[in-house]
């Protein structure tokens, strides 16, 4: 049974607390026992680390890999956001989507209150292969002639730009989470708004195919982009006086 956090709380070996806000669908689970502290301690947003709170220790889990190892788990769903750059595509639009095949799901899902609609479309390549980042693939449907739209949208504002830039958020969590609204019923006692995998956020690096029936997109992780350095801002003595300072 997962319980809030609270301060002076006495909590017991392996128990689970969950922070007094969202925290990126994480919960923590009690590696060593002890009080918590005065004060709310500074959740991990990663699965896997540690958080100290006074002689409490955690680590951080999330519920969606929890029920992953039960013998029946529950499916994927699988979401995915695009946003537009205003700077770069002329709009700020974030347009809301899924695939269509989880659970033969023929309509819009309702995530967090947010409607994503139904649209064919084929992703792959998100897995790490030795130590490389990923470059996944993004085939959307242009049936309807709704991609094409868009990115002679897109390309009078920036000439040639077919949403380069623009930003892909691969969204995952639970069938058993997802809001009352997608049942019959109105009702599903485990949903959970804050049970989610963590999200994938990469952005469009080029358009690699269109033609009329589908739109292949190249993405890449900001990281990965052409052109693009970290640390992004250059250290100079002005800002650093102790660059370039060595002591024995």
């Amino acid at each position: 049974m997962t319980t809030v956090w609270s301060a002076s709380a006495s909590l017991s070996l392996g128990a689970i607390v969950a922070p007094t806000s969202a925290n990126n669908g994480l919960f923590f689970k009690v590696t060593t026992a002890g009080t918590t502290g005065s004060s709310e301690p500074n959740w991990a947003s990663v699965v896997g680390q540690t958080v100290y709170d006074n002689d409490v220790r955690y680590v951080s889990f999330s519920s969606t890999f929890a029920d992953l190892q039960s013998i029946n788990p529950s499916a994927i769903i699988e979401l995915f956001q695009l946003k537009l750059d205003s700077a770069l595509h002329g709009a700020s639009t974030i347009y809301y989507f899924h695939a269509g095949s989880n659970l033969n799901a023929n309509n819009k899902i309702k995530w967090k209150g947010v409607e994503y609609l139904r649209f064919p479309i084929q992703a792959s390549g998100f897995a790490f292969q030795k130590g490389q980042l990923p470059r996944p693939r993004l085939i959307v449907s242009n049936v309807t002639g709704l991609i094409s739209s868009i990115l002679l949208d897109v390309n009078e504002v920036t000439a040639g730009n077919d949403l380069t830039g623009a930003t892909v958020t691969r969204v995952r969590t639970l069938a058993k989470f997802i809001d009352a609204d997608n049942f019959a019923d109105g009702v599903n006692a485990t949903a959970d708004p804050s049970a989610e995998f963590p999200k994938e956020i990469y952005s469009i690096d080029r358009k690699s195919a269109e033609t009329r029936e589908t739109v292949e997109f190249e993405l890449a992780a900001p990281t990965d982009l052409a052109g693009v350095r970290i640390p992004k801002r250059q250290a100079t003595r002005s800002l650093f006086p102790a660059i370039g300072t060595f002591t024995q």
